[in-house]
């Protein structure tokens, strides 16, 4: 494994960034060398492509753009694989460079995608790119100092708006950048920078013609680290956007900034659906306004992730949405409300199982659920909020209403390195009705706090992970095992290739645990979806007990030419009869190998296989 490179320094931010930034260059060495080792099973003949970044990491849809992608083992990367249509025309590559010229279609949808680049040693990891529908800007240095204590205006780099302002290498200094507005006109600038895995910790400063600070945004609700600046300006004439960070180093040190005249959408309502179905979302906008959009939930069964498009307001990337199997049922306020403690709470009678979708509407506010239990049964209980672009840190509890038993309590699923919580246990002896309750943690409520509650059928249970493990969401080994590429898996032609599957199990391995995971120890059988023909894997059983298994591709001479996706399950039989089914999953941690801890904002849940070749097609996919 990688060798870990470990800061002490927890409470000088400013020193512990210095640190970080001189041990980058460090880590990542160490990093690469690792995984010329243990890239995808393969040995050190083996190496293929590892991106680090791409340059800029945005591009104009119908407008061809110069990009490239920096990383190790690049000089035969000459395909690029991205999920929309383009015009591609391969650039030219060195080791550590490939680059591409792509013209997205007029028709792509803004939104965020997956890129990833092939050579005849396979495919990379994935970085996320975004498409827009507004110019991109590149920023030029220099075009941001200070002099004598003052900010040199002279500097600013001119920005016409609308615009995608593409900044590069983001560390200690800033960057500077002027525009102009007529009187009363709204503008909107918002950074979509951590959103897509980039470093960089955005600070906006608004300041007037003389350099005076209007506003200042840092850590706006809701995004996730990156910002939103709303403004309306009395007077005409130049204004300027500093952008700074808090703190960042690696290669992914980069940013995105969108200015212009957007509406924008502050949250969505329901945060979801039932697989297949339709739906209605409610979308709230800049102004307070509620408008309506209709889409259907995509069928897939291995995925529970997808996005909503948002073509109404450009000021926002698609949002990110939940699917699941349950019936979902929404949230009854006036039933539910629990002001201050006074009144006569009525809970919400809910058949289970179910997905409740609702918002703690109110500060101070706990919604309550009732359902019926029998004895012996086991109850598992799981919020969908942090990930889905609320604003709620939920706490959720469960409750006997007639003993006043607390039965459990959780508010975060550190296991999977979720703030969202999660609970499970077991209905005691006696006890005919359960009281679920979610509040917010710090008692803040409001139209931006939506959640969605699912409650099921609970037990002895395990999680899957692809690849080696994962560590929970602490100091521990930052950036090493987060940082990796076990989404992907290089073939070769008659050649047996091993992929590592990790167990999740409550045990003395997952100490200070407070998940619903509650400790299946039996045997867990692996089997291997979608294969496509000449490609096969002897389904395996992990033993009771152990943490790992071990997947063996065999690659027949008619296989696929272009890379394809399997889903990895793992079934499993408690004592009781009942069946566990659990789709292996990786957070992906699309950084650099560094220390700085950044929230993992990838969820993937299949393994993106291609068969590497000694010759490859030079034209770009």
């Amino acid at each position: 494994s990688a060798p870990k490179v470990r800061l002490t320094v927890q409470n000088n931010h400013a020193l512990r960034a210095r640190l970080e930034s001189k041990f980058a260059d460090i880590a990542f060495g160490l990093f690469a060398a690792a995984m010329f080792l243990c890239f995808d099973g393969q040995s050190a003949q083996s190496a293929p492509p590892l991106i680090n970044t791409l340059n800029p990491t945005a591009a104009q849809r119908g407008t061809k753009q110069r990009l490239c992608i920096e990383g190790r083992n690049l000089a035969k990367a000459s395909q690029i694989y991205v999920p929309f249509k383009a015009e591609v025309t391969f650039d030219g590559a060195i080791d550590e460079q490939t680059c591409f010229q792509i013209k997205p279609d007029e028709d792509t949808p803004p939104g965020v995608y997956p890129v990833r680049v092939r050579s005849t040693e396979g495919i990379s990891n994935l970085r996320l790119f975004i498409v827009t529908d507004v110019p991109v800007v590149r920023a030029k240095e220099p075009n941001g100092t200070y002099k004598n204590g003052r900010i040199q205006l002279d500097q600013a780099q001119t920005v016409e708006w609308p615009a995608m302002i593409a900044g590069k290498r983001l560390v200690y200094n800033l960057d500077l950048w002027r525009f102009s507005v007529k009187a009363g006109q709204r503008l909107l600038v918002t950074t979509q920078t951590r959103q897509i895995g980039l470093t960089v910790d955005p600070i906006l400063r608004l300041r007037d013609s003389r350099g005076r600070t209007l506003v200042v945004r840092h850590d706006t609700p809701g995004l996730r680290a990156d910002e939103r600046l709303d403004y309306t300006f009395a007077e005409a004439g130049d204004y300027y956007i500093e952008m700074r960070s808090y703190g960042s180093s690696g290669w992914n040190n980069h940013y995105l900034m969108k200015i212009g005249a957007f509406d924008y959408a502050r949250t969505v309502f329901p945060l979801g659906g039932r697989r297949g179905d339709s739906v209605r979302f409610a979308v709230l906008g800049s102004d307070g306004k509620t408008s309506t959009v209709e889409a259907q939930v995509p069928s897939d069964p291995w995925i529970d992730r997808w996005q909503l498009p948002l073509e109404d307001f450009p000021g926002s990337l698609p949002w990110k949405m939940a699917s699941g199997d349950l019936p979902e049922v929404f949230e009854n306020d006036d039933a539910v409300a629990v002001r201050d403690g006074s009144g006569d709470p009525k809970p919400q009678e809910v058949n289970w199982p179910v997905t409740i979708n609702g918002h703690i509407s109110h500060p101070k506010q706990g919604d309550l659920f009732l359902i019926d239990v029998k004895p012996g049964q086991h109850v598992r209980v799981q919020v969908d909020a942090y990930f889905l672009g609320s604003h709620l840190d939920g706490y959720l509890m469960a409750y006997d209403p007639i003993g006043q038993k607390l039965l459990a309590k959780n508010d975060d699923q550190r296991y999977r390195g979720n703030p969202d919580p999660g609970l499970t246990f077991q209905v005691p002896e006696g006890v005919h009705q359960i009281v679920i309750s979610l509040r917010d943690t710090l008692g803040r409520g409001g139209i931006e706090f939506p959640y969605r509650l699912t409650i099921e059928s609970g037990g002895p249970d395990f999680y899957l992970w692809l690849g080696t493990p994962q560590t929970p969401y602490t100091d521990e080994g930052i950036g090493w095992l987060k940082m990796d590429a076990w989404d992907t898996l290089n073939l070769r032609v008659g050649e047996a290739v091993k992929f590592p599957i990790s167990v999740r199990r409550i045990g003395k391995h997952d100490t200070g645990y407070g998940g619903p995971v509650q400790g299946y120890q039996g045997a867990i059988r692996l089997k291997v979806l979608n294969l496509p023909d000449g490609v096969t894997v002897d389904p395996i059983e992990i033993p009771a007990g152990e943490l790992k298994g071990e997947l063996v591709f065999k690659t027949a001479a008619a296989v696929p030419t272009e890379p394809f996706e399997v889903v990895v399950v793992g079934e499993a039989t408690r004592k009781d009869g009942t069946m566990i089914r659990r789709i292996a999953e990786r957070r992906l941690y699309i950084s650099d190998p560094q220390m700085t801890i950044l929230p993992w904002n990838l969820r993937v849940t299949k393994l993106t296989c291609v068969t590497a070749s000694e010759t490859i097609d030079k034209s770009a996919k």
